[in-house]
């Protein structure tokens, strides 16, 4: 019986995924349906068979949609549940025509009645629901959905599409990795974007690469609305299925990319969320202290058109350490 169940429901998928592949090839307006598959990462092979409330009738509603989009470092095949080394709500406002990327540090301190520690321990501990419903407390929004990626994957996906074109603005040295970029204008292949957006060895460290994170999704929005990549879809779908973790059902994606007409750069609004770096006296763990009143209304206050500085200063007692 689970065979058969488990057998059903990959040609439910199959079938599914298939008819988006013949649908998105004649879509006209093929530039945001690309940039939604790749840039927001919201089609995989982990799909869920039961999914939350679906995104349709929450926009329907005139709802904000909030989605975790969490990169990780395992392997394709491998469980996800590992420590997020990459950590986005991505904030869809319809009604607006409007998405908000907020980049929640790696080092983001959470705390409760049984532990305080780091937000990216929470994926590996408890796995990405429970990431979802730390998120939600910290903003206090409504985060349903995730997405998982895993980094090998990214790095193929972009070389799929032929590598991206992007202003590198920092002098990179990676010889773990072998990539070596100058600053300027760059054509990067999949390993050179992905080293890129996790260099983390400058002053100001993984605040400085969650601003990376931002403008290789910038850039990669523009690289999707080249018309070559209507030919590398079913290759580049293949890959999303091997490579994503999602609970996002797949009508809900041919929904969104049928509704949404496309978006300009300015339509991508690119924010951390602010704090001061703390290191606790008892532990000595290092930790990014977040503003909580900052924090509960930082995504209305983005949609309304303010910013924010990402560095804050620490009051007295944290500098005291």
């Amino acid at each position: 019986m689970f065979c058969y169940q488990t057998c059903k429901h990959k040609l439910v998928a199959n079938t599914y995924i298939n008819g988006m592949v013949n649908y998105l090839k004649r879509l006209k307006k093929y530039r945001f349906a690309l940039l939604l598959i790749l840039s927001l990462t919201l089609l995989g092979a982990g799909i869920n068979n039961v999914f939350p409330q679906s995104i349709k009738s929450r926009i329907s509603r005139g709802e904000t949609v909030n989605i975790l989009l969490m990169g990780v470092d395992a392997r394709p095949g491998e469980e996800q549940n590992t420590r997020s080394d990459v950590m986005v709500l991505a904030s869809i406002n319809y009604k607006l025509d409007k998405i908000v990327l907020l980049s929640i540090p790696r080092d983001t301190r959470i705390e409760g009645r049984d532990r305080t520690g780091k937000i990216n321990m929470i994926n590996q501990l408890k796995g990405p629901e429970e990431s979802c419903k730390e998120v939600s407390r910290l903003l206090e929004k409504d985060v349903e959905y995730y997405v998982i990626t895993n980094f090998e994957g990214f790095e193929k996906m972009i070389d799929t599409l032929g590598g991206v074109d992007m202003n590198v603005d920092i002098n990179l040295r990676s010889y773990t990795n072998g990539v070596f970029l100058e600053k300027g204008n760059r054509h990067l292949n999949g390993k050179e974007a992905l080293t890129y957006a996790r260099f983390r060895e400058t002053q100001q460290g993984d605040i400085g690469r969650t601003a990376r994170q931002q403008n290789l999704l910038k850039a990669l929005a523009q690289q999707l609305g080249r018309k070559e990549n209507v030919a590398r879809l079913p290759r580049l779908l293949a890959q999303l299925r091997e490579n994503v973790q999602s609970n996002i059902s797949l009508s809900d994606i041919v929904y969104l990319a049928n509704l949404i007409p496309g978006l300009k750069e300015d339509d991508i609004i690119n924010q951390t969320l602010p704090g001061y770096h703390y290191v606790d006296p008892y532990s000595g763990a290092s930790y990014w202290e977040v503003d909580r009143e900052i924090a509960r209304s930082i995504i209305d206050s983005l949609f309304k058109g303010e910013r924010f500085e990402v560095y804050l200063e620490a009051p007295p007692w944290a500098r005291d350490y």
